[in-house]
């Protein structure tokens, strides 16, 4: 018989095929009601990365985490990325290659990101302060 804090163990719901490199997302449903939805997502290819291909803004504020997967060189991305903050016709463009976040406070125009240079796959995890996504 499973104990009643068996309900804060939560098995990630891992899915296949759902965009460029999804991998997972979850929400308040998932999360036993925190009002949070992160989707986790590895960068892999050159190009755009993520599915957004057009600057978008919330009305939740959002981190979006780019993290290396060398265990040994955690200070190295693995990959350039570039990322627009600012509406479309008024972004700036931002390049890093170490591990970086984005950080979007609500009403932020964010958006699209892209991969110029890759030498390993990196994740790239967007945690909104939303019970869930619906834009």
């Amino acid at each position: 018989m499973a104990s009643d804090k068996a309900q804060y163990i939560q098995e990630i719901p891992f899915h296949k095929g759902r965009g460029p490199g999804a991998l997972f997302a979850m929400g308040a449903k998932q999360l036993g009601g925190i009002e949070q939805h992160v989707i986790y997502a590895c960068g892999y290819a050159t190009g755009q990365t993520g599915l957004s291909s057009k600057p978008h803004v919330h009305k939740y504020a959002e981190a979006v985490y780019f993290i290396g997967t060398d265990p040994y060189a955690l200070d190295d991305l693995g990959a350039t990325v570039r990322v627009s903050i600012g509406p479309e016709g008024d972004q700036e463009w931002f390049t890093f290659d170490k591990p970086t976040v984005l950080i979007a406070p609500a009403g932020l125009w964010h958006c699209p990101i892209f991969t110029d240079k890759i030498t390993r796959p990196f994740v790239c995890m967007a945690v909104s302060m939303t019970g869930e996504r619906n834009d």
